[in-house]
């Protein structure tokens, strides 16, 4: 159970977190916790839950509660930490039952804690909270939160590609979208979605780039692959249902990551054109700005499309505090598709490498330097990677 990103959710834990619950339960009849619910709440959502039974079998409900407090650092116990996976920037640690390794980072005791699961976790949440509360600790019950977000469902498209179309003839088979529910036995493994995402995008990669070798086709698509899938599945305010699409996640056109991605592409290509032409790197244009007359920047060509794509670029700071402060991710998203959008316009209205003004053509690409660096960055806080080539 990788624990250090707590991004299943945390009534998915097993194995070392079910045996440290078990050992630290001393009860011989139900144990319940009673959830302070709202006027008006289901009728199935009951205001007691059993958190150990009287055969001294503790349920899941019970699990998530002592995970909840490993957590906040409220335990007083911990988990044995083995080494997952080696990586170029530090291990993947990995919990386990017993040994481990003693050299681990120091992981639970958060200052805040968001659990990152689906709306229909809202009732387990709040017994979490309660919990907390119950037994003395409300300052950590102000520490935790529930990150809550619709349902992530299927195309149908894409549910036939992976095997998971429902009968014709059924019910399922009505709906706008697949559900995917592992209590029916149908879940989509995070390897088998990518591997099959890789394998689409090498293929566009291949037939857009058939001088690259095979494995730089493979990382490549590998970075588009990653992208398609963050970007879809933060693009959708966390109150829509998410019905993810592989070709709509794919498209290099539509609102996607790997069209953020082959707008940063493109703009590196302008500037390796433009040293391997003038002579001149990305440093030595921006030094020599002060010397240049400023008329673009006034708008004496007619226009103030420059300065409207330099503003456009300047609000990623704003938007990432709006991020931070609402918790949706959307707005990122949207963000980084419309500068994006607007970058690709201005290429198209503004020649660069064309340009035949020397101050235009300076002016021009060093607004580019920064919308591309601010997309950049855009990408990375969504965990997403730039190709060299697309």
């Amino acid at each position: 159970m990788p624990i250090q990103e707590d991004v299943e959710g945390s009534s998915k834990s097993h194995g070392a977190g079910d045996k440290l619950v078990a050992s630290d339960k001393a009860v011989a009849s139900d144990t319940s916790v009673e959830a302070d619910l709202p006027v008006g709440a289901d009728d199935d959502e009951e205001r007691e839950k059993v958190i150990v039974r009287s055969n001294g079998v503790v349920t899941y409900v019970g699990k998530d509660i002592a995970y909840q407090f490993w957590k906040l650092g409220l335990l007083g116990r911990d988990f044995h930490y083995r080494v997952f996976a080696d990586r170029p920037h530090g291990p993947l640690w990995a919990t386990c039952t017993t040994g481990g390794r003693d050299d681990h980072p120091l992981f639970g005791g958060a200052a805040y804690v968001y659990n990152v699961i689906d709306v229909r976790q809202s009732y387990l949440q709040k017994l979490l909270k309660q919990a907390l509360i119950a037994v003395g600790h409300p300052e950590g019950a102000e520490r935790s939160h529930h990150f809550s977000y619709e349902m992530v469902a299927l195309s149908h498209a894409t549910a036939r590609e992976l095997g998971y179309a429902p009968p014709p003839d059924s019910e399922d088979a009505k709906r706008p979208f697949v559900e995917v529910s592992g209590r029916k036995g149908l879940g989509v493994k995070a390897d088998d979605l990518l591997d099959t995402m890789i394998r689409k995008a090498g293929g566009e990669v291949a037939k857009r780039n058939p001088e690259l070798s095979q494995q730089d086709t493979d990382r490549t698509a590998k970075q588009i692959a990653i992208a398609a899938v963050r970007y879809f599945l933060i693009k959708f305010s966390r109150g829509k249902v998410i019905a993810f699409d592989l070709d709509e996640a794919l498209s290099f056109e539509g609102e996607s990551g790997p069209y953020i991605q082959y707008a940063v592409v493109r703009a590196n290509n302008i500037f390796q054109k433009l040293q391997q032409r003038d002579n001149l790197d990305e440093a030595a244009l921006l030094a020599t700005l002060p010397d240049v007359s400023a008329g673009e920047l006034a708008g004496e060509n007619g226009d103030h499309e420059l300065w409207s794509l330099v503003l456009d670029a300047s609000r990623l700071d704003e938007v990432v505090e709006q991020v931070i402060r609402t918790l949706e991710f959307s707005v990122l998203a949207k963000y980084a598709f419309v500068l994006a959008q607007a970058f690709n316009a201005f290429y198209h209205r503004s020649p660069i490498l064309n340009e035949e003004r020397d101050d235009v053509r300076r002016w021009r690409a060093a607004a580019v330097i920064y919308v591309r660096n601010q997309l950049t960055q855009a990408l990375d806080l969504m965990g997403v990677a730039v190709p060299n080539r697309m």
